[in-house]
């Protein structure tokens, strides 16, 4: 029963029930990262924290991502952009220093609230103005990349920029995956050797992500389904929607508002637009499609 048994990092045994929730929500996570190509920590994190500590869930969240990414990554092999994700990676290691530099001297509200409102405007702007704002160049693989490595050092939300370049260039469904998510492990896995080293990783959340593995199997399963059947201008309004839901969570964390009142404000208003705008811009962009082919 000792193998079996789960116990939090201040020696709380964990109940069956609890247990078996966090493992049905990996299908969640990886329903999502996979689908997607990013996300499935931001939608599913939030309700395993409330089930876990901090000191837990994190970890578990780093290596459920990062088996995730190793799989959208393999899933997309042939699609991934390799030379814009080694450059990506390159320099998101030259942009830690900054975002250390800004967790030591910047106020973190104050960060995390302008980069929730950026993320927000700039999905708005992309999702509502009749032609996408693209920009196929591989140069800005390394601005969005240090970009990304501050992010990721000050605040942990390494993400966005690499998702903004993703769209800025305006890979296909399989090229955003895979570039997105060769960035994402390997920086995945340099954070998993500082958790383990720093002794924050601990042996019952390994034994957590173990009981979990079918139901992340099945999550990403479904997710590649889904995906090979997602229509492009559906997986970039995916997108923007799962950006919009980030800068969401950035300004709850940084104002300390209940997540349920945010997100309803946040989204609400789009929804209206959506309603009333939506198809005319389908059709314009439609439209704009046609003639270029």
């Amino acid at each position: 029963m000792d193998l079996l048994a789960i116990f939090t990092p201040d020696g709380t045994l964990l109940d069956t029930t609890t247990v078996l929730t966090v493992c049905a929500l990996m299908f969640l996570y990886t329903f999502v990262g996979i689908c997607a190509g990013f996300g499935g920590g931001l939608t599913t994190m939030p309700l395993v924290s409330l089930m876990l500590p901090v000191k837990m869930a994190a970890p578990m969240s780093v290596i459920v991502g990062t088996a995730t990414a190793l799989y959208a990554t393999w899933l997309s092999r042939k699609e991934t952009d390799w030379k814009s994700a080694a450059v990506l990676i390159a320099f998101s290691f030259l942009g830690v220093p900054v975002g250390l530099y800004a967790l030591s001297y910047l106020p973190d509200y104050m960060m995390k609230i302008g980069l929730g409102v950026f993320l927000i405007v700039y999905s708005a702007y992309s999702l509502f103005i009749p032609r996408l704002p693209t920009y196929d160049k591989r140069w800005i693989a390394a601005p969005m990349g240090a970009i990304a490595g501050a992010l990721g050092a000050a605040f942990s939300t390494n993400g966005p920029p690499v998702v903004i370049y993703g769209m800025l260039r305006n890979l296909s469904p399989a090229a955003f995956r895979g570039t997105l998510n060769a960035f994402f492990t390997a920086n995945n896995i340099t954070i998993i050797g500082g958790l383990a080293t720093s002794g924050i990783l601990t042996v019952s959340t390994v034994k957590l992500v173990v009981f979990a593995v079918p139901m992340m199997i099945l999550g990403s399963l479904v997710g590649q389904f889904v995906h090979k059947r997602l229509p492009t201008p559906v997986f970039r309004k995916l997108v923007f929607m799962l950006l919009i839901a980030s800068g969401a969570m950035l300004i709850k964390g940084a104002a300390g508002l209940p997540a349920l009142p945010v997100l309803a404000t946040v989204f609400i208003p789009f929804i209206i637009l959506q309603l009333i705008f939506g198809k005319k811009i389908a059709m314009i962009r439609a439209q704009q499609e046609s003639a270029k082919a």
